[in-house]
């Protein structure tokens, strides 16, 4: 006998195609961030893009959406050496910038929080309009490597050396 019969040749190529899909989706679908949301505190932000005639702001609205939600959470929860986890790796000087902004902004973040992702000049570089329930405002400057999305916290080039 040479070679599987006609019926196992079938099972054994329709597994093969689930396998291939099933390892597909999970590539496709995956996160590729180091980073997501904690358990705690419960953060409710509305990530946005600017009303723009250009598809790119809309694209990367939803590319740092999770970004802008675990920011908030961490300024939220105080934690500066948790917040700088999120800042990009190439920025120095990451925990004492996150304690600024935490010093400035933790208390506003406890309320809903709308951002607005602003037109993208430059590929890899993004701003994010926060505004909290309280009225405040705070403009942040995103930078992305190999499509990751980072915080540009402390002192750096937003463009990976």
């Amino acid at each position: 006998m040479r070679g599987l019969p006609g019926r196992n040749w079938v099972i054994a190529a329709a597994l093969a195609l689930c396998l291939g899909a099933a390892g597909s989706a999970w590539w496709m679908l995956r996160e590729p961030a180091p980073y997501a949301l904690a358990d705690t505190p419960a953060v409710v932000v509305t990530v946005r893009p600017v009303e723009s005639r250009y598809p790119e702001a809309g694209e990367v609205a939803r590319e740092v959406e999770l970004l802008v939600k675990v920011y908030v959470q961490r300024l939220q929860a105080g934690d500066a050496s948790d917040l700088a986890r999120i800042g990009a790796p190439w920025y120095t000087d990451k925990e004492r910038a996150a304690q600024g902004l935490i010093s400035r902004y933790g208390t506003h973040a406890d309320e809903p929080v709308e951002a607005v992702v602003s037109d993208p000049v430059t590929p890899g570089l993004a701003a994010v309009e926060l505004r909290f329930g309280d009225g405040r405002r705070q403009v942040v400057d995103l930078t992305q490597d190999d499509d990751v999305w980072w915080l540009a916290l402390g002192n750096g080039d937003p463009v990976k050396p």
